[in-house]
């Protein structure tokens, strides 16, 4: 009896459920109970409608996303969708328990050498595992995944799938060489289903190609079975297909309008993001900075020593492991630091689960050198290394702890509150307002009278021009002439034609005013406080709640102030400091409009409020002083 319970107990299957079970009890106390920053309001409302996202459009993560939200529940889509990548990230940590002992497992790939393993040391590394996997359940960016509905936990769950079917692929191959091992069958179909969910999947090739040629090598053998399971490749790559296809059927969001070859090409292959790659040593040594303070703040301080262990573990027991996990963390971290985006931290995911690795072997090797044979000595070991996630958890729990976030809710809630009936918006805040408006106007029905328009997209995508024929053809009717000028000049920069800079900024400037114009009579027109300079100076700007209105000079109409209601959370994040920056814009407007009526003493007040959030802001300073000397 006690021999079944513990062999119940050490089974792998059943410890990797409990560590999921652990992780998700904890993510649900972070979870975020509204629309989150940036792409959330946007995937959820692609989900939730069956549309196409932004590249590289997650077509797998879209399609399971639905069927999840399928599911009869009396809970809010956006929670529902929330739940759903806690419970993929919450696997992911199970996986990488799994994946990391069939690595420990694989001598005939990693070390062909080696002799049998007790089974207390197997038991042993069982238990190193187990701690390491709960430790990078707990890293930041890690435990962020979980919060709020985005891809990358679906992409966690389908790397992991990746590395473990190969590994134990390989470790087949080398035992039956006449046929193709199974497990390479399953591999080549989730790389490909891989592939279908997360372009950055690529940054596995290196690692995998590198030990498939090191362990079959690179005869003709090895290339024949690399073209036999290729198809299955193809076959977990088809659901790609999905975006050509729902393309073709006018969605709601048809982002990129991918029903064609080329579009497909362009939006699977992410062409409108390839200008932020490769951008220069500046942005090299800048995201290199980051990603060194953000590793550090990921793992605290006393998982370092065990990290640091297992790699001089694994470079001295097994130098192929060694290598092979070295390819993956230096090609995620070359990617990674050569991309300029603010929320890169989503991009070095991989690099944590090869840290999560070392750790293990750490772990290991500090309880093989305390524990020796005596048991007082291996629990005593083992206590003090299950310290690391509880550690972890005290650590990292404020950074990933979303259950306060409300900024995008109470963002879109104020706006729609200070916009009249049938208003047009013109927007650039893509993370706290037109991505989560999406989803309150499209999902939530909240406010359908107003026109939300992205700027950017406007300015430099021509399918976005089909998207506002889809979601307001008064729109597009009335401004249409102006808009085919525009896009012919726009298709020749698509298409990286040479193109007249001046006539584009020319046409561009046109349509602008021919949307304020042609909008105005009928449909109040808002524009984004840091896009006033882009519009005629011959309207007036009038701030209203987080938008300046314009209207004739002549015509005068309601001020309202920006008062935004900020939640008790508060974060670090980029994207939130660029909220205050915004919010801060916003403010300034206010000042200046309240001093322009006579209001100095409500204008001082506004400013003191600038001050509060940016306490270096030289304008609000400046403007201060002159109210204060009277002038």
């Amino acid at each position: 009896m006690l021999k079944k319970a513990a062999s119940l107990f050490w089974n792998e299957n059943n410890i990797s459920f409990l560590l999921s079970a652990i992780s998700f009890s904890v993510y649900l106390t972070t979870l975020n109970r509204s629309v989150g920053f940036t792409d959330s309001g946007e995937l959820a409302s692609v989900i939730c409608t069956l549309g196409i996202a932004h590249p590289t459009g997650y077509p797998l993560f879209t399609l399971l996303g639905r069927c999840w939200i399928m599911i009869p529940s009396s809970m809010e889509e956006i929670i529902r969708l929330n739940l759903f990548s806690a419970l993929l990230t919450a696997a992911a940590v199970g996986l990488l328990f799994k994946t990391t002992l069939m690595l420990h497992r694989s001598a005939a790939v990693f070390q062909p050498k080696m002799r049998k393993r007790k089974k207390s040391n197997e038991r042993l590394f069982i238990w190193a595992a187990f701690i390491a996997s709960l430790t990078v359940g707990f890293s930041s960016t890690f435990w962020s995944q979980s919060a709020a509905v985005e891809v990358y936990a679906l992409h966690l769950v389908l790397v992991l799938l990746t590395i473990w079917s190969f590994v134990r692929g390989l470790e087949e191959q080398l035992k039956e060489q006449r046929s193709i091992s199974r497990s390479l069958i399953l591999f080549a179909f989730i790389l490909g289903l891989s592939f279908s969910n997360h372009m950055t999947t690529v940054l596995l090739a290196p690692g995998i190609l590198w030990l498939y040629f090191r362990t079959c090598g690179a005869g003709r053998k090895s290339f024949r079975r690399l073209f036999t399971i290729a198809p299955f490749f193809i076959l977990g790559l088809s659901v790609s297909a999905y975006l050509m296809i729902r393309s073709a059927q006018d969605p709601i969001f048809d982002w990129g309008h991918p029903a064609t070859l080329e579009r497909l090409f362009w939006h699977v292959s992410g062409k409108q993001f390839r200008v932020w790659m490769f951008s220069g040593w500046d942005v090299m040594q800048k995201q290199l900075n980051h990603f060194g303070g953000n590793f550090s703040s990921e793992f605290h301080v006393v998982c370092w020593i065990s990290i640091a262990a297992g790699i001089l573990a694994l470079f001295n027991t097994s130098r192929t492991l060694f290598i092979f996990l070295a390819v993956l963390f230096c090609t995620t971290l070359f990617y990674a630091v050569n991309y300029d985006i603010f929320d890169i931290d989503s991009y070095f995911l991989l690099s944590y689960l090869v840290a999560g690795v070392w750790c293990a072997y750490g772990n290991y090797f500090i309880l093989e050198r305390i524990a020796d044979d005596r048991n007082r000595n291996k629990i005593i070991a083992g206590a003090l290394l299950c310290a690391f996630p509880v550690i972890q958890i005290f650590h990292n729990r404020a950074r990933a702890d979303e259950t306060g976030n409300k900024i995008p809710q109470q963002f879109v809630a104020k706006a729609f509150s200070d916009l009249e009936p049938h208003a047009v918006v013109l927007a650039s805040q893509w993370d706290y307002f037109i991505s989560p408006s999406l989803y309150y106007q499209y999902i939530r029905h909240e406010r359908e009278d107003v026109t939300v328009v992205d700027n950017s997209l406007l300015q430099n995508r021509s399918w976005y021009y089909l998207q506002l024929e889809h979601h307001a053809p008064w729109l597009m009717d009335r401004i249409r002439v102006r808009a085919d000028l525009f896009l012919q000049e726009l298709d020749k920069f698509e298409h990286d034609r040479p193109f007249d800079f001046p006539l584009i900024q020319s046409r561009w400037k046109n349509l602008l005013s021919d949307i304020v114009a042609r909008s105005i009579p009928d449909h109040p027109v808002y524009i984004d406080a840091r896009l006033d300079r882009e519009f005629p100076v011959e309207y007036r700007r009038t701030p209203c709640g987080l938008f300046l209105r314009l209207t004739k000079i002549e015509d005068s109409v309601e001020y309202r102030p920006a008062a935004f209601p900020f939640s008790a959370w508060k974060s670090e994040l980029p994207v939130e400091k660029d909220f205050i920056r915004y919010y801060c814009t916003m403010l300034m407007f206010d000042a200046y409009w309240l001093g322009s009526q006579g209001g100095r003493d409500s204008a001082k007040a506004v400013l003191n409020e600038i001050l509060r959030l940016e306490p270096g802001n030289f304008e609000a300073i400046g403007l201060f002083n002159s109210y204060g000397k009277g002038n």
